[in-house]
């Protein structure tokens, strides 16, 4: 059988740029800020994440894997390190500058328990909470649950925390038998999908648990683990060529389309999230294994998507709190036109200034602790490594 093309990307794990994912993590947070600014009803912001999700498996499990190959173990120790100077400082800032924000211009101090939580990545967990207590509220049977801060959406970033914290000590378990993970992988997105299929419907939980539980969503990262996986173990193996090509490309668009369009409560809540994770899986393997797909691969490697989408760490943390606080010191005396010009204008400003004054200093003291971190120049690095 002729061998995976691997023009674009070596199919082993490797170090090295991955040319277009910067592209493709600006596209993402893209959609999660148009939603966020109004336009939830049209723009699909929480495709935008299970995005974000998708790439850290895929990503986290390539450079693991890598470091397997390149020194015959994975550094837990060092990894984890690196995941907290690449997450920790920039997140810190952010709660220290908006809790200011609160207590001296809106006399409004945030809660204790969304601290804590925000603090040591608990946040989905409280938010599922508050949605209990709503629940309870509109039944008669309680207060509905109280929020201060503008720190919704690290939901998100505590199911990347809790992937971070767990998935490499499975992974490192499994390293001599790979072909289990593959097992691993498969048996963790099914069995996600039947739990939240069990909160719907035999619990009777509110749905938006399932959007923000760990438990629930975990396997919007798998699929991009499973990926990385197989093309490291089996790059030429007979899964690829029925995934590789025109029709499958047209079937992850469609799969995709109509996750979207589909907008019954119960699905969406459950089966969307592993269409979704199919569609990608089927989508991320073609961008760099399909050759038609080579010219969206350049779009996505245009200079500014490629920044934005190394800033997208920082506008995703900020954008949200400048808009909420944007909403509330300003009132109804913007107009809609207005009140984006101003909140996109202080989140890119407030994003630049922790991308290059917090987040670029520790660079080198990440790289102490084994951070590969490339640039564009060394797009055919991991073909090489």
């Amino acid at each position: 059988m002729q061998g995976i093309s691997e023009h674009l990307l070596k199919a082993r794990a490797g170090y090295g740029y991955i040319p277009g994912l910067d592209g493709v993590r600006c596209l993402a947070v893209a959609l999660v800020m148009v939603a966020h600014a109004g336009y939830e009803h049209f723009v699909p912001g929480g495709l935008g994440v299970t995005i974000f999700f998708f790439i850290s498996g895929f990503l986290i499990t390539r450079l693991l894997l890598a470091e397997s190959v390149a020194k015959g173990r994975i550094g837990l120790g060092n990894f984890y390190i690196r995941r907290f100077l690449r997450l920790l400082p920039a997140l810190y800032v952010m709660l220290a500058v908006t809790s200011v924000v609160l207590i001296l211009v809106l006399g409004t101090p945030p809660r204790f328990a969304e601290v804590a939580t925000a603090l040591t990545y608990t946040a989905n967990y409280l938010f599922a909470s508050l949605q209990f207590q709503d629940a309870a509220a509109a039944a008669g049977q309680g207060l509905p649950g109280v929020r201060v801060a503008p720190w919704s959406h690290l939901w998100s970033l505590a199911i990347e925390e809790h992937f971070y914290l767990l998935f490499p000590l499975v992974l490192m378990l499994n390293l001599q038998r790979l072909k289990r993970m593959v097992w691993i992988c498969l048996a963790l997105c099914a069995a996600a999908l039947a739990w939240r299929l069990t909160t719907l419907h035999v619990l009777h939980w509110p749905s938006q648990y399932n959007y923000v539980a760990t438990d629930t969503r975990i396997d919007s990262l798998v699929w991009g683990c499973l990926l990385s996986i197989l093309l490291h173990i089996a790059p030429d193996g007979a899964w690829r060529r029925w995934l590789v090509g025109l029709g499958p490309v047209l079937l992850a668009a469609g799969l995709m389309l109509g996750s979207l369009v589909y907008r019954d409560d119960a699905f969406r809540e459950s089966f969307r999230y592993s269409i979704q994770g199919i569609a990608l899986f089927i989508g991320i393997l073609n961008l760099y294994f399909w050759r038609p797909m080579e010219l969206v691969v350049r779009l996505l490697e245009l200079p500014w998507m490629s920044w934005l989408g190394r800033v997208s760490y920082g506008l995703y943390l900020w954008h949200l709190p400048v808009y909420i606080l944007t909403r509330r010191i300003a009132g109804d005396q913007l107009s809609q036109p207005a009140f984006i010009l101003v909140a996109v204008s202080i989140t890119f400003l407030a994003t630049s200034l922790s991308y290059y004054l917090v987040e670029q200093p520790v660079v080198a003291l990440r790289r102490r602790f084994g951070a590969h971190i490339a640039r564009p120049g060394a797009a055919q690095e991991s073909a090489k490594s």
